[in-house]
């Protein structure tokens, strides 16, 4: 009989992004090696105060020891309160915490609990529940060296990095080194997509940037656009279907993608996968895990002149841009699923 397996996502409706990705895929590659595998989800709403304790005691009173009368043999915690869940073979696969009871705690464009009222007591109930409850993982992994980090020094927990291939691995491809520089992702303050249209106004007029995904930012980021007169430079694409995805990657000299302290970031594996260099800023978390300094990428400040010139010295050198590709695919075309599913489900046998 085939091994049951929950994998566990806490879901903000209507949001869509790279945690869905990831736990869609996962249970999809548990499938294909034999798996019975089910993704479980909760709706997650982080405010008020209150809301998100009952986010997190539902998690806590869900028992995943068996369904329907038969035993379920594994279940994968991925983020923050999913981890909570009841199982006698519990594994973590930590996306990321709370952040903002942790790294986030002070800042004040990103709702950090210290800038809140009630939010330094809620801050502690939080440090107890995941210090209580993520040791009860049999195996504690985090998508990046960046997540464990922040756990070990803010619980003092120890977890393995495990990184995971993108979406579409297997499918990246390249064309040319065109006239555009590509952002993709959700349209968020801290993806900070508004640092590279700033950056934008610094470069070769022939530049474009090509701006894929939606988000709460985008109109603050088109009223920018147009403030700065770079409607004819600047294309906001919403929403790429796979196929358009994978060109335009193929056919961009550099990709940008420069958020605060990312986890993980999906975007500097698809960039590397089809050889293209990154464009990144020094505090931009998980990214600078996979990339190296003038090697497959240009590192700065996030700051638009010092973006600009680095901008500007791909798209004048686009044999250098092939150079830091090829580079940048090296470094990441052995991530494979086999290794994670192997990791994962190593308490089954």
């Amino acid at each position: 009989m085939k091994k049951k397996i929950c994998v566990l996502g806490a879901q903000v409706p209507f949001i869509r992004g790279g945690a869905e990705l990831m736990v869609e895929s996962l249970t999809s590659e548990l499938k294909k090696r034999g798996y019975d595998a089910e993704l479980v989800q909760l709706p997650f709403k982080w405010y008020p105060n209150e809301t998100l304790l009952d986010s997190c005691l539902a998690w806590r009173m869900i028992d995943l020891s068996e369904s329907n009368g038969q035993k379920i043999d594994l279940v994968i915690g991925t983020k923050f309160p999913t981890y909570l869940a009841r199982s006698e073979n519990k594994v973590l696969w930590l996306m990321h915490q709370f952040r903002e009871a942790y790294d986030l705690y002070d800042s004040v464009p990103y709702a950090g609990l210290g800038t809140l009222p009630g939010g330094p007591a809620l801050k502690q109930r939080i440090e107890t529940m995941d210090n209580t409850f993520i040791p009860e993982a049999k195996k504690l992994y985090a998508i990046s060296q960046n997540v464990c980090n922040r756990l070990a020094q803010h619980n003092h927990i120890a977890a393995e990095a495990l990184y995971h291939p993108p979406k579409h691995v297997g499918h990246y491809f390249t064309e040319e080194y065109g006239d555009y520089i590509v952002s993709v992702g959700r349209l968020d303050a801290k993806k900070r997509v508004d640092e590279l249209i700033r950056a934008l106004q610094f470069c070769d007029p022939k530049i474009k940037a090509y701006i894929g995904g939606n988000g709460p930012e985008r109109q603050r980021l088109e009223e920018l656009t147009h403030q700065l007169g770079l409607e004819d430079r600047v294309k906001f694409l919403g929403f790429a279907p796979d196929e358009d995805l994978l060109k335009l990657y193929a056919n961009a000299f550099a990709v940008y993608f420069a958020p605060v302290d990312e986890d993980y970031g999906y975007i500097t594996l698809e960039a590397l996968l089809s050889k293209k260099p990154l464009i990144t800023t020094w505090d931009a978390g998980g990214v600078l895990e996979f990339v190296e300094q003038e090697k497959s990428a240009f590192i700065s400040a996030a700051q638009a002149q010092e973006l600009a010139n680095n901008i500007n010295t791909l798209y004048q050198n686009k044999t250098i841009c092939k150079q830091m590709g090829e580079a940048g695919y090296e470094a990441v075309k052995d991530i494979s699923w086999d290794h994670v599913i192997d990791l994962l489900t190593e308490t089954l046998r």
